[in-house]
C-alpha cells in the first residue's frame, strides 16, 4: 500500500517540479520524499486527533478549492510548505505555491482510488489506535465490509458508509 501511495506521489511531484521553473529537476527525489512524508504524517496525525469529520470530508469533495479549505488538508500543505523550506531549500513562495498544487492532486487520486477499493487506507493508517477501533471484524485492515458492519451497529457508521462508498 505504501508503494502505491509512493507511486502516486513520485508521479505528481515529478509533473509539478518539470513544470515549474522555480524548482530545480535535480531536486525531484527531495521534492517527492518530503511530500511523502508531510501526506502520511498529516493523515495519521488526523486519525489520532479523532479528526474523522475532515477525513470524511475530503472524500465528498474532490474539488480542489473544497480540499484546500479542508482543516487536514490545510495542515498537509502548511507541514509540506515548511519542509520544502527548511529541508529542500526552496523559498517560501514557490514551497507553498507547490505544496498547494500538488497535495489536492495527490489527494484527489487516493480518495478515488479508495472508493473504488484498490487503495486500503487502513494500511497507511497502522495497526493501532483508531485504525483498531474502527476494525470491526478483526482483520487488521479497514474495508468495506467494516464499513457495513459499522453502519449496522452505528457510531462511526454514518461517517465511515460515506468514505467507503463506491
Amino acid at each position: 500500500m505504501l508503494d502505491q501511495l509512493t507511486k502516486i506521489v513520485e508521479q505528481f511531484t515529478q509533473k509539478e517540479v518539470a513544470a515549474n521553473a522555480q524548482i530545480d529537476n535535480n531536486l525531484a527525489g527531495s521534492v517527492a520524499k518530503e511530500t511523502g512524508n508531510s501526506l502520511v504524517e498529516g493523515l495519521k496525525s488526523a486519525v489520532s486527533g479523532g479528526n474523522i469529520s475532515d477525513l470524511m470530508g475530503m472524500a465528498g469533495n474532490l474539488d480542489v478549492s473544497s480540499l484546500t479549505s479542508n482543516p487536514v488538508v490545510k495542515n498537509i500543505i502548511d507541514s509540506l510548505s515548511s519542509k520544502l523550506s527548511t529541508n529542500v531549500g526552496l523559498d517560501a513562495g514557490t514551497a507553498s505555491g507547490f505544496a498547494g498544487s500538488v497535495i489536492p492532486q495527490i489527494l484527489t487520486t487516493v480518495v478515488e482510488s479508495v472508493k473504488n477499493g484498490n487503495f486500503n487506507i487502513g494500511e497507511l493508517m497502522g495497526s493501532g489506535g483508531l485504525t483498531a477501533a474502527l476494525d470491526q471484524n478483526g482483520d487488521g485492515k479497514l474495508g468495506m465490509d467494516d464499513a457495513m458492519d459499522a453502519i449496522k451497529k452505528g457510531g462511526f457508521g454514518d461517517l465511515l458508509g460515506g468514505f467507503f462508498k463506491k
